[in-house]
C-alpha cells in the first residue's frame, strides 16, 4: 500500500471497536497472499504482497473481521472490527517495570548506525536517560569513518544500510580495533542470522522493535556502568 491520503477513524460502541482506514489513488486486489494490484515488473510501488494476508490473520486471530472496498485505480477502505472486553472498574496504571535499571554511562560514547529517521529518533530516546554521549551514522562508510577519526566506546550497528552494509562495516572495524564493542540490530534475528553475525565479528545483537531493557543489558555487558 503506498503512502497516500489517509483517514483513520476509530468507534467504541457497544462493546464493539471499528476501525477504519482509507488509502487513495492506487485499488487493491484483496487478501491473497503476495498479490499487489499491479503485477508487473516495473510497478512504480515495492512490497511483497503480503501485508493484507498477515492483517487478516492478526484481526482473525483477536476474534475480528476484515472487509475492503476497492475501486481500482481510485483507492480502498478497510474496515476492521473486533470485540471489546468491557473492565470492572477504573483502569490501573501500568506496572513499572523494575528489571529496568537506570544507567549512568555519561563517562560512554555511543555511535548509533541507523539508516532510518524514525528509527534513529526513537533509539535516542531510549539511550536518553543513561546520559551518553550518542552519535549517529546513516550508513556504513559514515561508521568506519567516525571509528577512524574518533572511537566510540560501544557501535549499535544497523545491518541494512545504503553505501555500507553494517557487515561490511563491522569486518572493517574489527581490522583496527578488534576489541571495540560492535552489537547488530536488526529484524534478521533468526538462529542462523545470529550464527552468521558473530562469525562476521559481532559481539552480540539487538532484535528489532528494540526492547529497552535488552538494551540496557547490552550496554550494562559491554561498559562500564555507574549506578546510581
Amino acid at each position: 500500500i503506498p503512502r497516500a491520503e489517509k483517514n483513520t477513524a476509530a468507534i467504541l460502541e457497544q462493546q464493539v471497536l471499528c476501525c477504519a482506514c482509507c488509502h487513495a489513488r492506487v485499488g487493491l486486489l484483496g487478501f491473497d497472499r503476495f498479490e499487489q494490484a499491479d503485477s508487473s515488473t516495473t510497478r512504480k510501488y515495492g512490497g511483497t504482497g503480503l501485508g493484507m494476508a498477515i492483517t487478516q490473520s492478526l484481526v482473525h486471530l483477536m476474534h475480528g473481521k476484515i472487509r475492503v472496498v476497492s475501486t481500482p485505480g481510485e483507492g480502498s477502505r478497510f474496515i476492521v472490527t473486533l470485540p471489546v472486553i468491557k473492565t470492572a472498574g477504573d483502569v490501573l496504571d501500568s506496572v513499572p517495570d523494575n528489571d529496568v535499571k537506570e544507567l549512568d554511562l555519561s563517562h560512554a560514547m555511543i555511535l548509533v548506525a541507523e539508516d532510518n529517521e524514525i528509527n534513529r529518533s526513537v533509539m535516542e530516546a531510549m539511550l536518553a536517560d543513561t546520559r551518553a554521549t550518542i552519535y549517529f551514522a546513516e550508513n556504513g562508510l559514515e561508521v568506519v569513518e567516525f571509528v577512524y577519526k574518533k572511537c566510540p566506546d560501544l557501535v549499535l550497528m544497523d545491518i541494512q544500510m545504503p553505501v555500507m552494509d553494517g557487515v561490511e562495516a563491522c569486518k572493517k572495524i574489527k581490522q583496527n580495533h578488534p576489541d571495540l564493542p560492535v552489537i547488530a540490530v536488526t529484524a534478521n534475528a533468526m538462529a542462523a542470522d545470529v550464527e552468521l553475525y558473530h562469525e562476521e565479528g559481532f559481539d552480540g545483537y539487538l532484535s528489532k522493535p528494540v526492547d529497552v531493557g535488552q538494551l540496557n543489558a547490552v550496554l550494562a555487558q559491554y561498559l562500564t556502568v555507574e549506578t546510581e
